[in-house]
């Protein structure tokens, strides 16, 4: 039987949200055949054999993981979650159905909101990703309405990929964690259509504020200004813009404190699922966001240079 879909996801840990973004794949339904490929460092054990496609592989580079099961993936579409996400009603179908309509169409992404069952500190994680001007500037992350060609590598992500296995080069191994998947959205944008669409969804749980989200942030923007002075063009105009922002409203900080906070509570609280009582918290949050990419990326730079 030919295959349809092959689903790929990278498993850290079974349980809690690994299982539940298992299942989430397992209960999805579709007028097509599809698999589900989980890669873990052990195997899963009996109780999954009949369930999912395993492949044990021990080396933790992302990139590895992804390259190995897509070697023995047997369908004619690569989808891409993780293993902290799940998937809604509908996600292949309506993803399966773009690609059958649109023959053009290389790739595709969609939004990847924090799942309703969140912690404030989740939410507030979410907010800061999901306000447009001021936020990640990722379309999958502000969970923008509509279907358009991506203007920006950036604009969906590994956790919510589909990609034609016929233009299917491979993940970057030497990049490993955080950029490999911009690298290959990157490539495809040269050679076809890259595809958003907003009905393509998945939840993603998000790191909670501040502890794990900054650490994540920072390791995030450290790999872009890396990859800037590297040699990638992607979001190399956002960079430099949010770099020539940052320093001002460094060096002029005392008087762009009041419309600073008014902006990012503004327009924050348009794009949060924080309760009322809770958004005092968003002006902190985006002065403490905003810093942590400002350094980091600037850090990166440094380590680009110091890499060449």
């Amino acid at each position: 039987m030919t295959l349809k879909v092959s689903v790929i996801m990278p498993v850290e840990r079974l349980g809690g949200d690994a299982e539940r973004a298992i299942e989430s794949v397992l209960l999805q339904e579709a007028p097509f055949p599809f698999e589900l490929i989980v890669i873990s460092a052990e195997p899963l054990g009996p109780a999954w054999d009949n369930r999912v496609r395993n492949v044990v592989e021990k080396n933790r580079n992302p990139a590895t993981r992804r390259n190995r099961a897509a070697s023995v993936a047997g369908g004619e579409i690569l989808a891409f979650i993780d293993d902290d996400a799940r998937a809604a009603p509908g996600w292949l179908a309506t993803a399966i159905s773009t690609f059958d309509n649109h023959p053009d169409v290389l790739a595709i992404g969609g939004p990847d909101p924090a799942p309703d069952d969140s912690t404030p500190a989740e939410l507030l994680s979410d907010t800061l990703l999901a306000t447009r001007w001021i936020g990640s500037g990722v379309a999958a992350h502000e969970n923008r309405p509509g279907i358009f060609d991506i203007p920006s590598a950036s604009d969906i992500a590994l956790v919510n990929l589909f990609v034609r296995r016929s233009v299917f080069s491979g993940f970057d191994e030497s990049i490993g964690y955080i950029g490999e998947d911009t690298a290959l959205i990157e490539h495809l944008m040269t050679r076809g259509r890259v595809v958003y669409h907003s009905g393509v969804v998945v939840h993603h749980r998000r790191r909670a504020f501040p502890g794990p989200y900054l650490r994540q942030r920072w390791r995030y923007r450290v790999k872009s200004g890396e990859m800037v002075i590297l040699g990638s063009r992607a979001n190399q105009g956002k960079i430099f813009g949010f770099l020539l922002a940052g320093t001002i409203g460094i060096v002029l900080g005392p008087v762009l404190v009041i419309p600073y906070i008014i902006a990012t509570l503004l327009l924050g609280s348009r794009a949060t699922r924080l309760p009322g009582s809770q958004r005092w918290r968003i002006p902190l949050a985006f002065a403490a966001h905003h810093l942590t990419y400002y350094f980091a990326i600037v850090w990166g730079m440094l380590r680009g240079i110091i890499r060449r």
